[in-house]
Parts: structure tokens; C-alpha cells; sequence
């Protein structure tokens, strides 16, 4: 049958007690299961903790110089003991004497005399508690490198979360790579940024813009695949831009792996926002040529007026002349009267027909003014 020493072969007790018989006793009980070593006094035992510590202490409360709840309260004062278990071994079993051994911090009590099975099981106890209290650390331990981990992911996250939270109000290319190269470098990385849009290509990194040799580099990488990695470096591709690091921290898989999907997420909100800038720059020169196209219309129209009201004075001056001119005519003529009203009629006839292509002029103008004034709205 497995012992449960067997678990911790290496369990050292250290025995301290001015009782030879005691000494003895403990260890013919405790040996070979156990490593023991024995002492008549604390001043006996403190040397040699100064080389060893052990697993457990069964500690003699009455004692000549230091008693055990003294040399207790200083194993427990002392960090790099105050873990291993203290289990008192007196003659006094009273409460009070068991207040004592509980309030100098130890973990139990034998009473003498005492019997083998009672010792063995003492020491089982200490040994649960010794595994305990490792297993505690290492889920302490645990935790913290958890926690740690959580905090830096939440860090590595709240910097995608600021740079999301400033893409929406970068309304070009060149704040929108410059942003692109604060985040990489945020995240202690070196790297090179790419971004196309309106046949145009801005290449950025801390070196320089549109360096040839950066640029080269890149345009070859933005034939690669979505995500790729050669050497230290690793490529984010997408339509409108490219990331590439240039200091990829391998030693560290769960970083690097962090890394890549937080710089996918803000490589995919700026090459979205990209395109919209790009939607919003063709937009812009759209409503640049209709702008200049109402100006010109308006100015067409202006010019169609002034025309217009020019022909109709001239048109009217001509007509009085010949007015005048017919009539001086008749005079030196000789017209009958009957030839007289005539001419006449026909004169009027024609200055009516020319009213009314002057009336229909100016509704034509009268129309295009309106369809001036409704495209200049559009302007506003």
C-alpha cells in the first residue's frame, strides 16, 4: 500500500524538544518514512536553518531559552518561513495552553504523552497543509498571471478602442495612415503603412512618406495574401491598405497572436473608412463640376438678358424710324389715301407680329431666370 509520505519523499521534519526520550521517540516513529533531524533547543536549531529550511517544525512549548511560542511568532514573522506548519507538542493540555500555540500562529497540537498513530497523523495533517497552502500559490500565482494577462489584453484592446474611436472623424488618407503608425507604435512595434485610394498610394513609416525603397517593398506585399508572416515580419492586407511589422515579438506566440487580431480589426476600420473617404472625395468633385456648371448657367443667362433687352431697344428704335420714315415718304410720294392706309396697315402688321416675338423672348427669359434661381438653391 502507497504511504502517504510516499507523496513528498523529501518531507523533512525538524524536531526541536529538551527530552532525549522524546527526540528518540519521534524518531523511531517518524524514520525512514520521513527525513528528521533533532534538536535540544532553538539556539541548537537556528544554525542550521541558516542552510536548510524544513517542511514541518513539532516544536516543544517549554524549553530552555526561547520556549516554542516565542521561536513560533518568529517563524511566522519570518517570510521565508512563515509557511511551513508548526504543530506543538506540551504536557499541558489545557485551553489556555492551546490559545497560546493558536495565537503564536501555529497549525495544531499534540499532548504528551503521545501515541505513534496520533504523531503520523499530525504530520499527515502538516503535509495537507503544506500541499494546500502550494496549491494556494499556485493558484495565486495563476491568477495574478491571468489577471496579468487580462489587464494587458484589455490595454492592447482600449488602444484598438481609441484608434476606432478617432478613425470615424479622419477624413483623409494621410490621417488615416498617420493613425495606422501611432498604433503600431503604441503596441512598441515598427512597422510601415500603405494606403490607395483615388489612384493615388501614400506610403508612411516613421522613416519618411513615399520612400522608393519602402514603397517598393510594399507594393510587393500587397500582392500577398490577407495575413501572411515571413522572417519577423508580418503582412495585413486589405483593399485599400497595408500593414506590415517589421519587429514581430516571436519569443512570445500569445502576444504576436494578440497582436495580429487586434491590428486586423483596425487594418478593416481603416480600410473601410478608406473607402468611404474615397466615396466622399468623389462625391465632392461631383458637386464641384455641378456647382461650376450652375455658375456657368447662371452666368449664360445673365448674359442671354442683357442680349436680349439690347435687341429689343434696337429693335424698337428701328421700328420708330421706320415709322417716320414712311411717313416723310408719303408725303413726297403722292400716295392716294387708299395706298396711304395700305402701307400703313402693313407697317402696324409687322411691328405687332415683332411685339409678340419680343413677348415670347422675354417669356423665354423669364423661364430660364426661374430654372437659374432653382439650380442656385441646390447651391446652398
Amino acid at each position: 500500500m502507497q504511504k502517504e509520505s510516499d507523496l513528498n519523499p523529501t518531507f523533512k521534519i525538524f524536531v526541536i524538544d529538551d527530552d532525549p526520550a522524546v527526540l528518540l521517540a519521534m524518531r523511531s516513529i517518524l524514520e525512514p518514512d520521513y527525513a528528521v533531524e533533532t534538536f535540544e533547543s532553538v539556539e541548537a536549531c537556528l544554525p542550521r536553518l541558516d542552510a536548510e529550511k524544513p517542511d514541518m517544525f513539532l516544536l516543544d512549548v517549554s524549553l530552555p531559552g526561547m520556549d516554542g511560542y516565542a521561536f513560533c511568532r518568529q517563524i511566522k514573522d519570518d517570510a521565508d518561513m512563515n509557511h511551513i506548519p508548526v504543530t506543538f507538542v506540551s504536557s499541558y493540555d489545557t485551553i489556555d495552553a492551546r490559545l497560546s500555540g493558536y495565537n503564536a500562529g501555529g497549525e495544531d497540537f499534540i499532548v504528551k504523552p503521545f501515541e505513534p498513530a496520533e504523531v503520523i497523523s499530525k504530520v499527515k495533517v502538516a503535509q495537507q497543509i503544506t500541499l494546500s497552502k502550494q496549491s494556494l500559490k499556485e493558484q495565486a500565482e495563476a491568477s495574478e498571471y491571468l489577471a496579468t494577462l487580462a489587464l494587458a489584453s484589455m490595454d492592447e484592446a482600449g488602444i484598438v478602442l481609441q484608434f476606432m474611436s478617432k478613425l470615424i472623424a479622419w477624413d483623409n488618407d494621410q490621417e488615416i495612415a498617420a493613425g495606422l503608425l501611432e498604433l503600431m507604435q503604441r503596441y512598441q512595434l515598427n512597422g510601415v503603412v500603405q494606403t490607395r485610394i483615388a489612384e493615388r498610394t501614400l506610403t508612411l513609416s516613421s522613416a519618411g512618406t513615399n520612400l522608393p525603397l519602402e514603397t517598393s517593398v510594399m507594393e510587393h506585399a500587397r500582392t500577398m495574401g490577407r495575413i501572411f508572416e515571413f522572417s519577423n515580419r508580418s503582412v495585413h492586407n486589405f483593399d485599400r491598405v497595408t500593414l506590415m511589422v517589421n519587429n514581430s515579438p516571436l519569443h512570445d506566440p500569445d502576444f504576436c497572436g494578440r497582436l495580429r487580431d487586434n491590428l486586423s480589426v483596425a487594418a478593416q476600420g481603416a480600410d473601410s473608412r478608406l473607402h468611404a473617404v474615397e466615396i466622399e472625395e468623389a462625391n465632392r468633385r461631383n458637386q464641384a463640376g455641378i456647382l461650376g456648371a450652375l455658375e456657368r448657367i447662371h452666368v449664360s443667362i445673365g448674359s442671354m438678358r442683357k442680349s436680349h433687352e439690347l435687341v429689343r431697344n434696337q429693335s424698337s428704335s428701328l421700328v420708330l424710324e421706320l415709322g417716320e420714315s414712311l411717313a416723310d415718304a408719303f408725303v413726297h410720294l403722292g400716295l392716294t389715301d387708299n395706298q396711304e392706309r395700305f402701307l400703313e396697315d402693313m407697317v402696324n402688321e409687322f411691328m405687332r407680329r415683332l411685339v409678340e416675338l419680343f413677348d415670347r423672348g422675354e417669356e423665354t427669359y423669364q423661364s430660364f431666370q426661374e430654372l437659374s434661381q432653382q439650380l442656385g438653391a441646390l447651391k446652398q
